[in-house]
């Protein structure tokens, strides 16, 4: 197999798996305006605000781990009014969480209960959140399919990977006797009259 049939196949198993994950994160967040993704067990969530820097900036993809229980200054991810929200935890009361939106200095502390926490944020992956939030637009995948086909042909439109040519043999053609006569005579200047 060619590096250009190569590179083609490796471009095609690209394109499948990336629209694919476009597909699937754009009817997640479109269709079933899920705000989060679960795989086996573990949530990923796009950070679209700066509230948690250092810990989560934004364009982060966080992972979550549920957990049964928490300990003072994890981050969690929870779920306030339907929305969901980076909180610190910072102390207790009773069975209740005290909990602080921002990262340092002055933030705002309310009482979080057992059940409003969703897990543990485990792992911040730096520049992972922006890519998930275009992979779930709606005019992600459109644009992936033409640029992945566009990938896909540009060899060929090229003119890469194609064996050369033969060249077509051009038969001999006759001399005519003009030509004849100019090759034997070659020399000396003659002027037009002379024999």
């Amino acid at each position: 197999m060619g590096a250009i049939k190569g590179l083609r196949v490796v471009l095609g198993i690209i394109l499948c798996l990336v629209l694919g994950a476009s597909v699937w994160l754009t009817v997640q967040e479109q269709v079933l305006h899920q705000e989060e993704t679960a795989v086996a067990g573990i949530l990923l969530r796009p950070v679209e605000e700066s509230s948690r820097e250092p810990t989560l900036a934004w364009g982060d993809l966080a992972v979550v781990l549920p957990k049964e229980e928490y300990a003072m200054g994890e981050t969690v991810l929870c779920t306030e009014e339907g929305k969901s929200l980076f909180l610190l935890l910072v102390g207790t009361n009773g069975d209740q969480f005290i909990a602080k939106e921002e990262a340092g200095g002055e933030g705002t502390e309310r009482l979080l209960p057992k059940d409003a926490i969703r897990g543990k944020v485990v792992a911040a992956l730096p520049g992972a959140g922006a890519v998930y939030l275009v992979l779930g637009s709606w005019w992600a995948a459109p644009v992936i399919l033409v640029v992945g086909v566009l990938l896909l042909a540009l060899p060929s439109l090229l003119g890469l990977g194609r064996p050369p040519r033969e060249r077509e043999e051009v038969p001999e053609r006759e001399e005519t006797p003009g030509e004849r006569r100019g090759r034997e005579k070659a020399g000396r200047y003659k002027g037009r009259h002379a024999r």
